[in-house]
């Protein structure tokens, strides 16, 4: 289930340990150890891979010491991400109960002898916590940087308005691409592209898109319509010392490449923090 939970705190930190938040949890009874350490283990292994595979967070994944199981667990596994500042984020738990809780709450099965017999218990969890996992990992001086597996707009179009007559067959222009992108899929689903038409100047709309992460955003102006080409950032890689670092290409070029840019930064992104990670590992 997703529920909402609140709990007392004494200090806390938004996103990581807030008195109320949003999370994910599941609870499963099972026959025998083993069936239910197998659930445990496969529990620990889904969010694993949704923190790297998706979310492009690199993590350690085991058991926990003693001193830090659950209380009432037989055995506690987590995933732990390592955030810009050198610290660890504990970012999703799966305990193996044993038979603890059923024996307290009187948790028991019909067995195949017509016996009863307490059940072997699990429970295992994320939560909001992983959005400021996410920001600590990928963030830098500009803003978000975000995954593109989990961007809410993959590709922003920012049309050069000028508040001039022009301008309709620019976002014309604009709008043409964005169809076309729309027709594109990463992983697993369509691209998702939004043109913003917001009055604004330009460069104002294009920092608000750099600082919310938006993995690639390209600004349109009418030199590139009549060239038919396409100007674009890539949000991984927005600058090379000082300086921010743009791209031209023709607009059927871009197009064609745009999926393929999108698993690049996802990739990049994860390679960056995977050797931030394994930098400060010691053994």
């Amino acid at each position: 289930q997703w529920a909402n939970v609140v709990r007392w705190e004494m200090r806390t930190r938004l996103f990581l340990r807030t008195t109320e938040f949003l999370w994910q949890e599941g609870h499963t009874a099972h026959a025998t150890a083993e069936e239910a350490r197998a659930e445990t283990m496969k529990m620990l292994e889904v969010y694993r891979e949704f923190a790297e595979g998706t979310m492009a967070m690199p993590v350690a994944a085991g058991e926990k010491p003693a001193n830090e199981r659950f209380p009432g667990a037989v055995s506690t596994y987590s995933i732990e991400a390592m955030m810009q500042d050198g610290k660890a984020l504990q970012a999703g738990t799966s305990h193996y109960l044993g038979t603890h809780f059923a024996e307290a709450q009187n948790i028991r099965f019909q067995n195949e002898a017509g016996d009863l017999a307490y059940c072997h218990t699990t429970s295992w969890g994320v939560s909001t916590r992983l959005i400021g996992g996410l920001i600590m990992t990928h963030g830098d001086d500009d803003g978000l940087r975000l995954p593109p597996a989990v961007a809410p707009w993959q590709i922003v179009i920012v049309p050069m308005l000028r508040g001039k007559p022009e301008d309709g067959a620019l976002l014309e222009y604009c709008e043409a691409q964005a169809k076309r992108l729309k027709e594109k899929s990463a992983f697993g689903e369509s691209l998702r592209v939004l043109v913003d038409k917001k009055a604004e100047k330009s460069a104002e709309k294009r920092w608000n898109w750099v600082r919310r992460g938006a993995p690639l955003i390209a600004e349109i102006g009418g030199r590139d319509m009549a060239a038919g080409t396409i100007t674009f950032l890539r949000r991984d890689a927005l600058r090379t010392g000082d300086k921010v670092v743009s791209q031209n290409k023709p607009a059927e070029e871009f197009v064609g490449l745009a999926t393929g840019l999108l698993a690049e930064i996802q990739a990049n992104l994860f390679r960056e923090a995977k050797a931030r990670m394994d930098a400060n590992i010691r053994t």
